[in-house]
């Protein structure tokens, strides 16, 4: 089982490199064999991850996915080990397992919202070895992103100031000729709350969006720099280089332009904001294409990227485009609702832009601070959508 799990994690090639799910990944052989349910977890990966490339997977990988599932309830039937790091892993294997396996109850909504209630539970401040800080911070970015969507994933401040301390303790040399936003855990965590209830936020939301649009622009420059590294061999470590830096590149700017589309909510007029969204979409879409070659695993993080785009978009040619190359890449992992995220998420700004509209709600931010040109623009024409209630966690 552990030369399986090594064997996968070794592969080089970014189209299937295990590497991009958690650098804390390497550590988990040493610790098998004192966890049930990581033991399990790991078995369903290791046996499903040969056949990751075709898509089909035998009888036996989808028995050892269910093992794993019953090992995981047992296990959390016990509190000690529910808040133990090797059950907070397993869950993770876990939902990479099922994202693989297209299982219908797939969400990872529910599964953000079980990694969150595990968080919360566990002694956090008692985790310090390298395996445990790497984990909960790898963590943080599915809390964050799908703390936008869904309110019932809430987390103190006590713990994000923890994983900031965590993350500085991991900083190293080996990072420091890799291009870094400027942007922290802890600014990102207030993601949610922009999103969830912007106006108290205004003067944040406009800060953070100036910083978001100067770290995307740095970015792209090394992106630019290594652009001709793309044409190389997969498994290269230019090649991989490449691919971090265009994730970042395509991150940020998934930001921006949702902090874009925030303010577009009590500023529809702002023409600088306007054609902000449409090159921010615009880089989002073409950056998509290119990111293509290195699917499925590579570029997993595309789909969540193009559904903001979509959300922040009212370019019906645009809108299009973005739809057509969604439609690609959820073959990779087909029972992702994507949509359904793209419409909770419409739905949350349209109902902001209701309240606006009514004049229940007034910016108590002057916005045109935010214009790098003048002002002028049109509104968003786009239809409402119905919202659609996130998923109950299938683990929990």
């Amino acid at each position: 089982m552990a030369a399986a799990f090594v064997a996968a994690f070794q592969v080089a090639d970014i189209r299937y490199a295990m590497a991009y799910y958690g650098p804390f990944l390497r550590d988990i052989p040493r610790r098998l064999g004192n966890s049930t349910v990581l033991d399990s977890a790991v078995r369903a990966l290791s046996t499903a991850y040969p056949f990751l490339h075709t898509g089909s997977y035998p009888p036996n990988v989808l028995f050892l996915y269910g093992q794993s599932l019953r090992a995981l309830r047992e296990c959390l039937n016990n509190p000690a080990e529910a808040r133990s790091p090797n059950t907070l892993c397993a869950v993770y294997l876990i939902i990479i397992c099922q994202s693989w396996l297209g299982k219908h109850d797939d969400s990872l909504t529910s599964h953000s919202e079980a990694i969150a209630h595990l968080l919360r539970a566990a002694a956090l401040h008692e985790w310090n070895s390298t395996f445990e800080m790497e984990m909960v911070i790898t963590l943080c970015v599915p809390i964050i992103l799908e703390g936008i969507v869904n309110p019932r994933i809430k987390m103190d401040s006590e713990f994000w100031e923890l994983t900031s301390t965590f993350k500085r303790r991991l900083s190293t040399s080996r990072h420091n000729n890799q291009p870094q936003s400027t942007t922290e855990l802890q600014h990102l965590a207030m993601f949610p709350k922009f999103v969830q209830n912007p106006e108290p936020h205004l003067a944040e939301i406009a800060k953070t969006y100036m910083q978001l649009r100067l770290d995307a622009q740095q970015i792209k420059q090394h992106l630019d720099q290594c652009a001709e590294a793309a044409l190389g061999s997969f498994s290269s470590s230019e090649v991989a280089r490449h691919c971090r830096i265009q994730a970042a590149y395509v991150i940020i700017s998934t930001l921006a332009v949702l902090l874009n589309s925030l303010l577009r909510v009590f500023d529809p007029w702002n023409a600088s904001l306007v054609s902000e969204a449409v090159f921010l979409c615009d880089e989002i879409t073409i950056q998509a294409e290119l990111a293509s070659c290195y699917r499925p695993i590579g570029a997993g993080y595309i789909p969540l990227c193009l559904v903001v785009a979509w959300v922040a978009s009212d370019n019906l040619v645009q809108l299009a485009r973005i739809e057509a190359i969604l439609s690609e890449y959820q073959s990779d992992f087909a029972d992702v609702p994507w949509m359904s995220r793209a419409i909770w998420l419409a739905s949350t700004l349209d109902s902001h832009r209701i309240r606006v509209i009514s004049g229940k709600e007034s910016p108590a931010f002057p916005l045109e601070a935010v214009s790098l040109a003048g002002s002028g623009g049109s509104r968003r024409t786009g239809t409402e959508k119905a919202p659609v209630r996130p998923e109950s966690c299938c683990i929990l």
